[in-house]
């Protein structure tokens, strides 16, 4: 039996409109799920989907709150949402890119239309395995619980600890998936110092993810440096937690996959690996070599925090990079 085809969904009543979708999905080889409207839609998010395609006008619901509800959804947060409208309207795509879209088209656009699609066919779908625990190192009760309830929302298990020789004392090799550390302790020693401790003493190579409410260049440049593999500033919303920790679990779970398999492009090509890119992912790399942030590549560029994330995945993809520390280092030559 042949593999089934990646899906995309289309939520669009027009028949017209649904037909020239089903022609640019099937280019590039997807199936195809079409409803209408917001309750029907809703409905089929147990299944998996590479994309999804909202029309701004619904036989019933609204866009906005569909888009929103999916962004809420732990299992959907990274989805591409491509919001599809008939006029020109800055408010309106302001509305759709504020509710969660990935981007904006105009009905009549169809090769930019194609283009994505396109690019979220090509792209893998994500998979990511429940289970295993999480070493939280945070002092503030309330963020930590926080933090906790969207770990458990991932079947993941927490155990919390609030200083640097305690996380120390508890850490061991395989013993956790993940670690969340805030770079501000109640304690001497900062969560950066916690990082680099680990990164010393142990040669196994869990994922580290480093928090703080300090969203500033020189501390996040300091974390990645110090062996953090991603940083992400507080507040954060649940739906880009939960995309920034499956993005770091999915990168160690298809590490050594990466490794044995031929590399698309070569470490030792150093700052070269810019000519894999696209002239928007090498714009994008650029950037994150200066160490600027998803929210701040966005807000320079004048594109939406979810073109960001996807564009990223991208230039890890072409790359091989494990992760931005690991980019910066094949881009330096180490």
């Amino acid at each position: 039996m042949p593999p089934a085809l990646p899906k995309l969904l289309c939520v669009e009543p027009s028949a017209t409109q649904q037909a020239i979708i089903r022609g640019i999905a099937g280019r590039h080889q997807l199936e195809v799920i079409v409803c209408k409207g917001e309750a029907e839609a809703l409905s089929l998010l147990d299944q998996q989907f590479c994309v999804m395609l909202v029309a701004n006008e619904l036989q019933d619901g609204d866009s906005f709150q569909l888009i929103e509800s999916v962004r809420l959804s732990l299992e959907h947060a990274t989805l591409p949402i491509a919001f599809i409208s008939g006029s020109v309207d800055r408010a309106l795509a302001y509305n759709a890119m504020n509710a969660g879209a990935t981007e904006v088209f105009m009905r009549d656009d169809l090769s930019a239309l194609d283009e994505f699609i396109a690019g979220c066919a090509g792209a893998p779908l994500e998979s990511f395995e429940s289970g295993g625990t999480v070493l939280l190192v945070e002092d503030s009760e309330s963020h930590a619980e926080y933090v906790a309830h969207l770990c458990a929302m991932l079947g993941l298990h927490v155990e919390k600890c609030k200083d640097v020789q305690t996380a120390l004392n508890l850490y061991r090799p395989r013993k956790y998936q993940l670690a969340i550390v805030d770079v501000v302790l109640n304690d001497i020693q900062s969560g950066i110092t916690l990082v680099r401790r680990i990164r010393q003493n142990h040669q196994s190579r869990q994922p580290i993810l480093v928090m703080s409410g300090y969203d500033d260049l020189p501390r996040r440049l300091l974390a990645l440096k110090s062996g953090a593999d991603d940083f992400i500033s507080k507040p954060f919303s649940p739906e880009e937690f939960v995309w920034r920790v499956k993005k770091v679990l999915r990168s160690y779970a298809g590490h050594d996959r990466r490794e044995t398999a031929l590399p698309l492009v070569s470490e030792a090509m150093g700052h070269d690996f810019m000519h894999a890119l696209s002239p928007r992912e090498r714009e994008i790399a650029a950037q994150i070599l200066a160490g600027s942030s998803d929210k701040q590549i966005a807000r320079d560029l004048g594109i939406s925090y979810w073109t960001v994330r996807s564009h990223i995945e991208q230039i890890f993809t072409k790359t091989g990079a494990l992760n931005r520390r690991d980019l910066m280092a094949r881009f330096i030559g180490k």
